[in-house]
């Protein structure tokens, strides 16, 4: 399962990139926080799996940390150009907050 992830990963950076190179719409910036978001999301769902949790704790992140680094994905792609006033990276930001608290907490609640 966990190298799964790496391929899917590894594909959809692939499709982002020639997706970049072939729409001239589509902004370097967007494509490299876009990259970002992909390989984050790889890699959160990855220690997922690496890490010692409970079967329950992996099936139901593996979800959760899939809806929401589609909408990272999406925020990062919806983004403006500068780092003032931007919501879309304000919102990247909350949310992968609040992913690794949930990492953390269940990595925690396995231990006890």
């Amino acid at each position: 399962m966990k190298n799964s992830f790496i391929l899917i990963g590894g594909l959809l950076l692939l499709i982002n990139t020639v997706t970049c190179l072939i729409f001239q719409d589509y902004e370097v910036y967007k494509m490299l926080f876009a990259d970002l978001s992909i390989v984050i999301t790889t890699s959160i769902l990855y220690l997922l799996y690496k890490l010692d949790n409970a079967d329950g704790f992996k099936i139901g992140l593996t979800v959760v940390f899939a809806i929401t680094g589609l909408i990272r994905f999406f925020c990062a792609v919806l983004s403006i150009n500068q780092f003032e006033n931007n919501f879309g990276l304000l919102l990247f930001i909350i949310i992968l907050s609040i992913e690794s608290i949930m990492l953390f907490i269940s990595k925690i609640l396995r231990n006890k």
